[in-house]
């Protein structure tokens, strides 16, 4: 005989075997809102999505080969490691987002001059 343990679901006491996480009647509420799901779902935005699609990571990924200093920093004398590639003109703008995948409209940034200029843009709204 399997040892059992209590389901996982908060305040649900049906045993279960040790090997399963939830009783059946759990298990289909589960299914419906998993961290997948809420994170990758088609309720998600067309900017997040954006991010996730092979055409974006490939192009990052050559940017940051091609540039690996931030740009901001090497503006003020500085030499720097770029973290990540970032979009001189917002993709949430219309015109941003006809040039998303446009190599003249990146830019590679460290995490401080990036969230130093997402945070200027912010405050413009």
């Amino acid at each position: 005989m399997k040892p059992k343990q209590q389901c996982c679901y908060p305040g649900c006491h049906t045993l279960v075997d040790y090997d399963q996480r939830y009783c059946s009647k759990h298990k289909h509420e589960l299914n419906a809102r998993t961290y997948h799901r809420r994170h990758y779902g088609q309720h998600e935005g067309k900017y997040q999505r954006f991010y996730k699609t092979t055409a974006w990571r490939k192009l990052s990924h050559i940017t940051l080969e091609r540039q690996p200093v931030c740009v901001s920093c090497l503006r003020r004398g500085i030499v720097k490691k770029g973290d990540l590639v970032d979009h001189i003109q917002p993709i949430r703008t219309k015109e941003g987002w006809q040039r998303r995948l446009d190599p003249s409209n990146l830019q590679v940034l460290c995490i401080a001059c990036h969230n130093e200029k997402t945070r200027k843009e912010g405050s413009l709204k």
